[in-house]
């Protein structure tokens, strides 16, 4: 069965200080900065980074669950196809997939 990572959590001071380098990588494309706007330019990058990477996790996450509900789907109809006696509990699964989707 096809199964999704956990969607994507991220303590943003972790993470920020994890990727310094990443930051100062950006500020330094910066030629010439004045040392008085340094730090805020740091500041906005930081977040600027940090979240351009979470919006990349999600759009990634949610990508992947969306495959995961297709999968789902075609072995709810598989076994629906085959009469297993089961036909209540797919026709449950598929209801339930249909209200997810819904979210979407």
């Amino acid at each position: 069965m096809y199964s999704v990572k956990k969607f994507p959590d991220y303590e943003r001071e972790e993470w920020i200080a994890e990727h310094k380098d990443l930051i100062e990588e950006q500020v330094e494309k910066f030629e010439g900065l004045d040392e008085a706007l340094r730090e805020p330019l740091e500041q906005v990058m930081a977040e600027y980074v940090f979240l351009l990477n979470v919006m990349e996790e999600v759009l990634e996450w949610k990508q992947n669950f969306a495959r995961f509900l297709s999968y789902a789907i075609d072995a709810a109809e598989v076994q629906l196809n085959q009469k297993s006696g089961k036909e209540d509990l797919h026709r449950g699964r598929l209801s339930m997939i249909k209200e997810i989707l819904g979210w979407f």
